[in-house]
């Protein structure tokens, strides 16, 4: 008897949410095709490929008020699966944000959610593909979606504060990164237990706004790591990007920095990747994009040892209403500062939201 009273009590506070509360459902499939023909100094081809990448995602989203203090909130999480995912499909998206209207603060408790660093987030990449993407395939790249540790990646809890008209300033930590440029991942564990690891606490803080200026984008991220055991080096990242659109105008540069954990100094590898763009809408439907991109490899016991790649691409975005057209040409220069190691890449997306 006391477990069917528990149980109807559950169930009555779950009418209770729902009563007061917006739940939506939104998708998205996109479907991709890359084509790469790559070099090495003597001009031989070495890698050659071309095929289909698809990509599906389901987000749940739902908002309401707290009965507590007239706060908002909001919850949600995304399935998301790249290709034949190995992995789990929940690392998306998924968060719970409590929000004091009044003052313009947000307490969030999430992953992949806020403003944030990572995922190729570049002021000079105004739409399309980013260089990370255009450099990747065939060989190594400077060039990375996550520069220094990723804490917007990570289980992390944020406090976010809108800045009246002139944007939104954010604090994110985030106990145990899982993420980091280097592809080092942490983190398995149940939904009550966490497996500690060698991975330490790091945190991001970050601007997004427009100062004040109509057409005016500002993106500022700076996030560390506390070192690892056994290491003196910390992973860093900073990324500082402005964007202006004026018109069918649109322009972009953005700078980044990072470095991962090294055991010693004289290991410390810091890489300085730049971004320009530039778009110009010729129609409602129809957008043109130039695309530079330069990423600089310096390692603290060789001063002399500088490495550098270079990608240039043109990009068309084609709005068919329900699906959106997007095709890329780059062409990547000393790729992963190899001089000589050339390739040229074709990629074509298909975007549909639902």
């Amino acid at each position: 008897m006391k477990k069917l009273m528990l149980t109807s009590a559950l169930a009555g506070l779950a009418l209770t949410a729902s009563a007061i509360a917006q739940t939506t459902i939104t998708g998205e499939i996109r479907v991709s095709h890359k084509a790469i023909g790559s070099e090495v100094s003597s001009g031989s081809t070495t890698t050659s490929g071309r095929g289909f990448g698809t990509e599906q995602q389901i987000n749940f989203a739902n908002k309401g008020k707290l009965n507590v203090g007239g706060l908002d909130y909001a919850a949600g999480f995304s399935i998301e699966n790249d290709g034949s995912q190995t992995t789990t499909l929940f690392n998306e998206n998924s968060y719970i944000d409590i929000t004091n209207a009044s003052s313009g603060t947000t307490l969030s408790f999430s992953v992949d959610h806020i403003q944030r660093n990572d995922s190729d987030r570049s002021a000079g990449n105004i739409f399309g593909f980013a260089p990370s993407e255009f450099s990747s395939g065939g060989h190594a790249s400077l060039m990375s979606a996550t520069p220094g540790p990723g804490v917007g990646q990570s289980q992390s809890v944020a406090v976010i504060q809108d800045i009246g008209k002139f944007g939104k300033l954010a604090y994110n930590y985030a106990p145990t990164t899982t993420i980091r440029t280097d592809g080092s991942t942490t983190g398995s564990g149940s939904s009550e237990t966490f497996t500690e690891t060698n991975e330490k606490s790091a945190y991001e803080i970050s601007f997004v706004g427009n100062l004040g200026v109509q057409g005016l984008t500002v993106d500022y991220f700076k996030s560390e790591q506390n070192a690892l055991t056994g290491e003196v080096v910390k992973s860093k990242g900073e990324n500082i990007g402005v964007r202006y659109n004026t018109g069918a105008l649109t322009i972009g540069a953005a700078r980044k920095i990072w470095n991962d954990n090294a055991a010693l100094a004289a290991n410390k590898v810091e890489t300085t990747e730049k971004n320009y763009g530039l778009a110009y809408a010729v129609n409602k439907d129809v957008t043109l994009g130039l695309l530079h991109a330069t990423a600089e490899n310096s390692i603290a016991s060789s001063p002399a040892g500088v490495a550098t790649q270079k990608l240039t691409a043109i990009q068309l975005g084609y709005n068919l209403g329900p699906v959106a057209l997007t095709v890329g040409v780059a062409r990547n220069t000393d790729l992963n500062g190899v001089a000589g190691q050339d390739s040229d890449m074709l990629m074509t997306r298909l975007v549909g939201a639902f």
